[in-house]
């Protein structure tokens, strides 16, 4: 009996190729989000860092150029997270449009898949029957030689 061989295996390979790429460009965007969302909120606990310093500064008495140093530097700091934010919304789209491809490239490899498995499953129903046949022709020979032999 020969073994099932699927004509599209090759185009198969390729696709579970391009689902694997899929996933790790996914997984590289889920992880600039995520470093995106960590470098915000390091910003966040250095403004409020800068403000208490300031605010305790203030209470000791500071000088007029060093308050706006510091106002500047939590300006600063106010401007690179609505910086951040804002590639972190961009991010967040590329993560969409990455999950989206990702989900096309397994629904494509999926459906080769089950071609694959139909073909196979009807390569073994058809391999069976002509077994059954083989066999069937077998038992139908032996008995005619044996109704053959009695009439002799």
């Amino acid at each position: 009996m020969k073994r099932f061989q699927f004509r599209l295996q090759s185009l198969l390979k390729y696709k579970r190729h391009l689902e694997q790429v899929a996933k790790q460009e996914m997984a590289k965007a889920v992880a600039d989000v995520l470093a995106c969302e960590q470098r915000i909120t390091q910003l966040q606990k250095e403004r409020i860092s800068a403000t208490d310093q300031l605010d305790v500064l203030v209470e000791q008495g500071i000088g007029a150029g060093q308050f706006n140093r510091y106002r500047q530097f939590i300006t600063g700091i106010d401007q690179t997270i609505i910086l951040e934010r804002n590639k972190k919304t961009e991010l967040e789209k590329i993560l969409a449009e990455k999950r989206d491809i990702l989900k096309q490239k397994t629904i494509d490899k999926k459906s080769l898949e089950r071609l694959r498995e139909k073909q196979e499953r009807e390569y073994i129903h058809e391999m069976l029957r002509e077994e059954q046949k083989g066999l069937d022709e077998i038992a139908s020979l032996k008995t005619a030689r044996e109704v053959n032999n009695e009439h002799t």
